[in-house]
């Protein structure tokens, strides 16, 4: 199965998170660090999150699966939904276990080599929270991630 767009967004990304609550105010801002790794049908992933008062998330996902019309399904402790490549864009769309009524969509785009944005946009029960923008560039290929 070819998947051109999830094997471009392989390997380590460092970048900022910035989120936006309905107003468009900013809420919450922080680093991320994420490890992309692609074998086959699988999907493995993982994000460290480091805030400027010290705080720090790490989320591993595990590994994922594409099936068979290429589109990549999360359920794990964290988060359940799904991943499918739209022309030029990876599109996704989840609901956090933990909150219930919670709705993500986030839509990735590659503007060159080596950088990227996301966008993602934020309900719950059907109202619209905001969005939260990101901005990464990819510092190392997925052959750099230690298992």
């Amino acid at each position: 199965m070819k998947l051109p767009l999830f094997e471009a967004h392989t390997g380590i990304w460092e970048g900022t998170y910035t989120r936006l609550n309905e107003k468009g105010e900013v809420i919450d801002r922080h680093k991320s660090r994420l490890f992309l790794k692609m074998d086959g049908n699988k999907w493995i992933q993982k994000n460290e999150y480091t805030w400027e008062d010290g705080r720090k998330e790490v989320h591993d996902f595990g590994v994922s699966y594409f099936d068979e019309n290429g589109v990549l399904h999360y359920d794990n402790a964290r988060m359940k939904g799904k991943a499918w490549e739209a022309r030029e864009v990876i599109c996704l769309e989840w609901q956090y276990n933990a909150q219930p009524g919670t709705h993500l969509y986030e839509i990735i785009t590659l503007l060159g080599d080596g950088h990227r944005m996301r966008t993602w946009q934020h309900s719950r029960n059907g109202q619209f929270e905001g969005i939260t923008m990101i901005e990464e560039r990819r510092v190392a290929p997925q052959e750099a991630i230690q298992d």
